[in-house]
């Protein structure tokens, strides 16, 4: 699914080939099997965050439009990670995700950088392959959003009571 920039009459051919029940809605399931064939290999609970993520319409699919922003976005992390993996050992170390993060804007002190890491890189491998990335992509993009949401003066910090705490949780996952 990821590559080079499609144009629009591919991806509704992309599309609809995806939508199995011919609805003009990509459901997880659908979604699923179709990364499944481009070697992204993501349990549906993950699939279905990446579609929370890119439905603006809160159906829980993701219409011709919105595939399209998912079709870039998983093209950026793709080329992102091809970019960092200074090492061309096709996934990135600690380092290289350290300088990937920063890149994208976030300072994380190390004891936040490790514990981050360390959720992504269940294996204890030192390192993440691109479906990795991708979570943890997904799991920063998610986690931002929710911050922010919060923190409407922007100040950078948040207070949270438990309840508001569940939902900041629960939509970072």
């Amino acid at each position: 699914m990821a590559g080079g920039r499609p144009n629009p009459q591919q991806l509704r051919k992309w599309f609809d080939a995806i939508d199995k029940d011919g609805n003009n809605e990509l459901t997880a399931v659908e979604l699923q099997a179709a990364l499944q064939l481009g070697n992204l290999n993501f349990s549906l609970a993950t699939v279905a965050h990446i579609i929370r993520i890119h439905d603006k319409t809160g159906s829980g699919t993701i219409n011709f439009e919105e595939f399209g922003k998912l079709h870039e976005f998983l093209t950026n992390v793709q080329q992102s990670f091809e970019y960092f993996d200074k090492d061309r050992s096709n996934s990135l170390n600690y380092d290289e995700i350290l300088c990937a993060l920063q890149h994208a804007g976030y300072k994380l002190d190390p004891p936040a950088m490790k514990v981050v890491f360390n959720r992504f890189d269940p294996s204890r491998s030192g390192s993440l392959q691109l479906t990795e990335f991708l979570a943890l992509t997904l799991f920063m993009r998610s986690a931002t959003a929710t911050f922010n949401a919060f923190d409407a003066n922007r100040a950078g910090t948040i207070n949270v009571n438990f309840n508001q705490f569940l939902y900041c949780a629960a939509h970072c996952i």
